[in-house]
This record gives C-alpha cells, sequence and structure tokens, in this order.
C-alpha cells in the first residue's frame, strides 16, 4: 500500500512537467509519473510474490490521485482548457493513466510469477 501513495504522491509532483516545442506543450512529466507508478506496483507485487498485491498498489494510488484531483486547491487539472492545454492533457494522461499501468502491471506481474512447468 505504500507503493500506492508513494506513487501517488510524486507522480502528482512530476506530471505536471511540460516541454515546450514552439506551440505544442508535451506532458513528459505525465508519462514519466505513469513509468515510475507502474513500475512500483510491479515491484510492490514481484517483492511480495503476490499479484495481488500490485493490483492494491495500484487501487490505492488511484484512490489518492482521485481525491487529489477533486481538491478546491486542485493539484491535477482534469478536463479540458483552451487556457492550458497542455497541462489539462498531462492531468487526464496522470489521473486515468494510472489504470491502464495498473492493468499492464498486473498483466505482467501474473506472467513473471507464475509457476514453471518442469517436465
Amino acid at each position: 500500500m505504500m507503493a500506492g501513495g508513494i506513487a501517488a504522491v510524486f507522480g502528482t509532483v512530476l506530471h505536471g512537467q511540460l516541454v515546450h516545442l514552439g506551440p505544442t506543450a508535451l506532458p513528459v512529466g505525465a508519462l514519466a509519473a505513469l513509468v515510475l507508478a507502474g513500475s512500483l506496483f510491479l515491484l510492490c507485487g514481484l517483492w511480495a510474490r503476490n499479484v495481488i498485491l500490485t493490483a492494491v498498489a495500484g487501487a490505492v494510488a488511484y484512490g489518492i490521485v482521485a481525491l487529489l484531483s477533486t481538491s478546491s486547491k486542485t493539484l491535477i487539472l482534469t478536463g479540458s482548457s483552451e487556457a492550458a492545454p497542455g497541462t489539462a492533457l498531462a492531468g487526464n494522461l496522470w489521473l486515468f493513466g494510472v489504470l491502464a499501468v495498473t492493468l499492464a502491471a498486473v498483466v505482467t506481474g501474473s506472467v513473471l510469477l507464475r509457476p514453471v512447468r518442469r517436465r
């Protein structure tokens, strides 16, 4: 569960980092935050040798990120924004990407932790 909390907090801090190429803002921070989160979820499950803990870490992170996104002092801008489209894209990637990387980490963990058949 601690991996989920760490991923949520550090990912929320990291996700807003943008790289500007002309008028286009690329959400590299959100992508890095998702890589960090997925790595922590997978590490948690592999360390415990239990894929369920991978899912629990992801669920905890998603819950914390969802709560942070509804805060009156919004740390995560979601939806769409004409004033800050790159920031809104980064927020949406982070908020909804946590679910995607959780599923990817669970699938990867289940493949890596499946028993090896010996002939």
